[in-house]
């Protein structure tokens, strides 16, 4: 009788021993899989379902004025109805003047025609060669349906001499009236 139990405790050691093992192999590959995932920073990060490279998108507003929105790279995702977009460049000519946005990278949504601007954003209007104005800004929305441009970022707008730092704008391209928000300071030079 003790010899079957013997037998017995050494089947239940090495199946103990066995799961023990299965186990800590699974704990190793866990670990070893989501330290990939660290590193190449893609575990969680949705995959687009196409992308185009170098790519100009013609917009055309209510009016049949044309926008041009150029990127570097641009990212479709199946179940999201907005492009993401590096290195963006948007603009708007008129007869005799244009009107130029650049920024690091942008989000726009086609059924909206609305575009988020962010990272290192410049806006500028210019006649001929001369720069008329320039607004500066890390982020900067365009309602292309309706010609304004706003932000409750800080911006800086110099025109010529004149420069202005406020925290927020409301500007309208077709009025050609912009709403500074709030904590205005600037310098007007009087010529």
């Amino acid at each position: 009788m003790l010899g079957i139990n013997r037998q017995y405790l050494r089947i239940i050691l090495i199946g103990l021993a066995s799961i023990l093992l299965i186990l800590a192999l699974n704990i190793a590959d866990k670990a070893e899989n989501s330290k990939k995932g660290a590193l190449t920073g893609n575990e969680n990060i949705a995959k687009p379902s196409a992308y185009l490279r170098d790519s100009t998108f013609n917009i055309f507003n209510a009016d049949g004025k044309l926008s041009k929105l150029h990127a570097s790279r641009a990212y479709f995702f199946k179940d999201q109805d907005s492009i993401d977009i590096e290195e963006p460049t948007f603009s708007s000519e008129n007869l005799n003047s244009s009107i130029l946005l650049t920024a690091k990278k942008g989000l726009y949504h086609p059924s909206t025609e609305s575009l988020l601007l962010e990272g290192n954003v410049i806006a500028k209007q210019t006649e001929s060669t001369q720069t008329i104005w320039k607004l500066e800004s890390n982020e900067l929305n365009i309602d292309n349906k309706t010609g304004i441009l706003s932000t409750n970022e800080t911006v800086h707008i110099t025109s010529g001499q004149h420069h202005l730092i406020a925290d927020g704008i409301t500007a309208s391209l077709s009025d050609r009236k912009i709403k500074l928000l709030s904590n205005v300071r600037g310098k007007y030079v009087f010529e």
